[in-house]
């Protein structure tokens, strides 16, 4: 009986079944279907948000990168360094457009860097060796900054410019530069091998002048590190193959220059037409509008005058009836050239004390003229303007002078005369300030000196046969014989041996202003340069 129960539940229950299944069957295939999010299409990327940022480059799978240094220059993003030094600017331009406006929304997007070109650089004034650490040092910072930010590919274009020539000539093309055809021609004729070379060339050049032009002018915008990156398009994730050719600059291009005096051997490379491709819904103006720059620098200006006292002459003391301190004012002025070792100099010892009552003075002008020869060579091209005394350590020396006196201890004794010499010297001159502006001088004159002179006195003091004459107050010369014979200077002296001890103060007063034709109570000038170049970072 149980057995049959069963076998009629079963039953019951398997209509019951059967029933429900044609239900729920009948719901779904009602129903909609779900919507899972792994299936969902992704928003399109909207690339005209980075058309303001010619630094931010799209490319396709089948895309080639190839791009000059012509366009680099235009399209790279630029951070300035201090000089010297190669820590992140932060307030750089660039590095607050990145941080603040350009990594948000790369990473809003999802974008897939896919290439990235970085050039660090430094300018070429400094040592060569610290140069390539500079530029070395500039790119890492830039590259830690970047990585902080995105995710950058494993490998990619870095490039370490030791000192940034090549950027230099182009950018004294684009200026229309008198001596772009000459430092492009020293250039081709000397890099990459000999830079040691080219740089000693370049700093000969024009006495000098030249490089203290480029230091001022362009100098500045080389110290720099420069990046572009390359992006995925949208729906493009194959890596592109990248090439970046030299091209030679076109005759059409090269403004009117100042022909060289050397034919560089080089041979051309063939023409490149440089090419950047983009989809036309991701094109982006190359030619960027032009846009003045101004930005200031402060010049060194080159010691012309320096003005001089000897520190000792002012403890002079008078002995041998004259009995007091006389200090003896003096000044003296040297001519520094722009090249050499031979300065030139005059100087005058002009006391000029007395005492009318009691029958004292001491007047003298001594005027010399100097020449001296410095050991150590003061030439612009070994001694860059702005980094101490061209001029200076051990030095040997010629003079000449001529001098005028009267001088007189008291009433009976009393002499008025000329005289003129000439001798040797040697001297050492050491820095004070650590731009040489002030210095400290040590001297030591031997020569020879004569000359003539006429003892005088006070009215007719002891004269015989003139007791009892009216008192005039007048100074009359020590002579008995026939006053129609009377001759001046009947009297002569000489003497060999040193002459002159100085221990000196000395002050650089006026500098020379390279590029212009006047003089100036500075050591540096700050000046304001302006530009018109194409790269708006620029």
């Amino acid at each position: 009986m149980f057995g049959n129960v069963r076998t009629r539940l079963s039953a019951k229950a398997m209509a019951f079944a059967a029933v429900m299944l044609s239900v729920f069957g009948v719901s779904l295939w009602a129903a909609p279907a779900p919507a899972f999010p792994m299936f969902a299409m992704p928003a399109p990327v909207d690339t005209t948000a980075y058309k303001d940022y010619p630094y931010i480059q799209f490319i396709n799978k089948n895309d080639s990168i190839k791009i000059t240094d012509e366009q680099f220059y235009d399209l790279a993003g630029k951070v300035i360094f201090p000089i010297n030094k190669y820590y992140l600017p932060k307030k750089d331009s660039l590095v607050m457009q990145l941080e603040n406006e350009v990594f948000p929304l790369i990473n809003r997007d999802s974008l897939e860097l896919a290439y990235m070109i970085l050039r660090g650089a430094a300018s070429p004034e400094g040592p060569i060796r610290f140069n390539k650490f500079l530029g070395e040092k500039r790119a890492e910072t830039i590259l830690n900054f970047i990585k902080q930010n995105i995710e950058v590919p494993a490998d990619f274009n870095m490039e370490i410019d030791i000192e940034d020539y090549r950027t230099l000539c182009l950018m004294m093309r684009r200026m229309g530069d008198k001596d772009y055809g000459y430092v492009q021609a020293m250039c081709d004729q000397y890099l990459p091998n000999n830079v040691a070379k080219l740089k000693a060339t370049l700093r000969a050049a024009r006495q000098g002048t030249l490089w203290l032009r480029l230091f001022r002018e362009y100098f500045p915008r080389l110290r720099a590190a420069r990046v572009i990156f390359f992006f995925h398009a949208p729906n493009s994730f194959k890596k592109p193959e990248v090439i970046v050719p030299e091209v030679e600059t076109t005759e059409a291009e090269t403004p009117e220059v100042e022909t060289p005096d050397v034919t560089p051997d080089v041979t051309p490379e063939p023409e490149v037409t440089p090419v950047v491709v983009n989809k036309p819904d991701q094109t982006r103006p190359t030619d960027l509008p032009k846009q003045e720059i101004a930005w200031q620098e402060r010049v060194p200006r080159r010691e012309l005058l320096s003005v001089k006292t000897n520190l000792l002459f002012y403890g002079v003391y008078m002995p041998s009836g004259y009995n007091r301190w006389c200090p003896i004012p003096n000044v003296a002025l040297e001519y520094y050239p722009l090249k050499g070792h031979f300065t030139y100099g005059a100087s005058m010892d002009f006391p000029w004390w007395q005492n009318y009552h009691k029958h004292k003075y001491f007047q003298v002008r001594n005027y010399q003229l100097e020449a001296r020869y410095y050991l150590r060579s003061g030439s612009i091209e070994k001694n860059r303007p702005g980094l101490g005394a061209a001029f200076r350590g051990l030095y040997l020396q010629a003079y000449a002078h001529t001098v005028f006196f009267g001088i007189c201890f008291d009433a009976n004794r009393g002499w008025e005369g000329e005289g003129f010499g000439g001798g040797l010297g040697v001297g050492y001159v050491l820095p004070l300030s650590r731009k040489g502006h002030w210095r400290l001088e040590f001297n030591l004159q031997a020569g020879f000196i004569g000359g003539k002179y006429d003892p005088y006195q006070y009215e007719y003091i002891d004269v015989p046969g003139w007791e009892g004459y009216p008192h005039d107050d007048l100074y009359y010369y020590k002579y008995y014989g026939d006053p129609e014979r009377f001759q001046r200077r009947q009297h002569s002296f000489s003497w060999f041996g040193p002459t002159r001890v100085g221990v000196t103060l000395a002050y650089d007063l006026l500098y020379r202003r390279i590029q212009k034709k006047r003089a100036s109570f500075r050591p540096w000038e700050d000046i304001t340069i302006i530009s018109s170049d194409r790269n708006i970072n620029e």
